[in-house]
């Protein structure tokens, strides 16, 4: 059996994708640690796991680590090349300098046989090259989110001279990009949502669909939820953006409060003094479990919420926020399993419509239903263990 550590960055979004990876590959007998920047809930490790938290790196950086957290929230408000320096040259890179030096002597003391690291996270890419360690990446965001084929020359020229300039910093030479696998970089969708045809990519894209199995105890008011026999709306802002929630809830309270409607929300519930009688809001939900009772999803276009949505066949109101958000709602525009609102105008009238067609336009849910089979020809969780496995065949 080998050994497998998984490099994650300290947002739970991106922490997500591989904690369904990792149980699969314990289930199979193998190893597996993450190691991370801050620490998350001990059960949401799967059974056997380790967590290994940077305590040095977080201690000497710990204001800056916050701050870096906090800033996230910007996000919301910048324009595409603003969010794309916020992610970049003020999350990513900064991280992954924070990171380097405490994981290589974390890896060399633990081992692995390969490292997986998380597509924000170069920390975990730059050290199994130091190290000569076999690498995979899973990227729960959308292709192209840093080299988008349509961006402008000049900002493709400074992405790619940030990323060579961190790689110098931390004593690698050359020109070459190293932050992610060469050979298995697995992306958390299928090829048909991600908009790809035979041939269109290259050999190390892999497409894993949706992952399943997360740990999730999540207490959740089933008998409440089932209370009427109605369409159920889910909302989920993700785990990032925080500033903007009260306005963004306050307009669904308008378009939703008096349809004959049960609207559950993912949010802490103190954001708003009072929520209409048809609306079920817990910090944290059952998410997995959720899904496959829920009729409509409405989301800001985080990776997760919308695989584990087309995971179970739902029509999305996608209104993207920030950073990679407005990729992913582009292709379920393009697809057509969902409809695409702009949050800056949408109006009250704008998400009731666009609820009542999702619920009642079957071209939606036909739409849907076919990414979801394709979702599951892609392999999940079995297909990601199976890929970081045959990394070791080549040692």
């Amino acid at each position: 059996m080998s050994k497998f550590l998984f490099v994650v960055p300290p947002f739970f979004g991106h922490i997500n994708p591989s904690l369904s990876i990792g149980r699969t590959l314990l289930e199979k007998g193998h190893e597996v640690a993450w190691a991370g920047l801050t620490e998350i809930k001990a059960e949401t490790i799967p059974s056997g796991g380790s967590f290994f938290i940077l305590k040095e790196s977080y201690q000497k950086n710990k204001e800056v680590i916050q701050d870096i957290i906090k800033l996230q929230d910007k996000g919301a408000n910048l324009p595409a090349l603003e969010a794309l320096k916020l992610g970049l040259q003020d999350t990513y890179i900064p991280f992954a300098k924070i990171m380097f030096e405490e994981l290589a002597k974390l890896v060399d003391t633990y081992q692995p046989d390969v490292i997986i690291n998380d597509c924000i996270t170069f920390a975990g890419a730059l050290v199994a090259h130091v190290k000569n360690i076999p690498l995979a990446t899973i990227t729960p965001v959308t292709p192209n989110t840093l080299h988008d084929p349509g961006t402008a020359p000049k900002v493709t020229k400074w992405v790619h001279d940030s990323i060579i300039g961190l790689q110098n910093s931390v004593g690698i030479s050359g020109d070459e990009e190293l932050i992610s696998s060469k050979e298995v970089n697995m992306f958390y969708t299928s090829q048909k949502l991600a908009g790809y045809k035979d041939g269109e990519y290259p050999s190390y894209m892999k497409f894993i669909g949706a992952l399943t199995g997360r740990p999730d105890n999540t207490p959740f008011d089933w008998d409440r939820f089932n209370k009427f026999n109605n369409p159920k709306i889910y909302i989920s802002l993700g785990t990032v953006l925080v500033d903007i929630r009260k306005e963004f809830f306050s307009r669904m309270i308008e378009a939703l409060k008096d349809k004959n409607i049960t609207v559950v929300v993912a949010t802490d519930p103190s954001i708003l003094e009072k929520w209409p009688d048809n609306f079920i809001v817990q910090s944290y939900v059952p998410q997995l479990e959720l899904l496959k009772h829920i009729d409509v999803v409405i989301g800001h276009g985080g990776l997760n919420t919308v695989c584990d949505t087309y995971m179970n066949g739902i029509p999305m109101l996608i209104i993207p926020i920030a950073f990679d958000q407005s990729h992913t709602a582009t292709l379920i525009d393009q697809y057509g399993c969902g409809i695409r609102l702009k949050y800056k105008r949408m109006k009250t009238k704008d998400i009731e419509q666009a609820v009542d067609d999702l619920l009642y336009n079957e071209k939606y849910k036909k739409a849907a239903k076919e990414i979801q089979q394709s979702f599951i020809e892609a392999g999940g969780n079995k297909k990601a263990a199976e890929l970081i496995e045959s990394l070791t065949n080549n040692k």
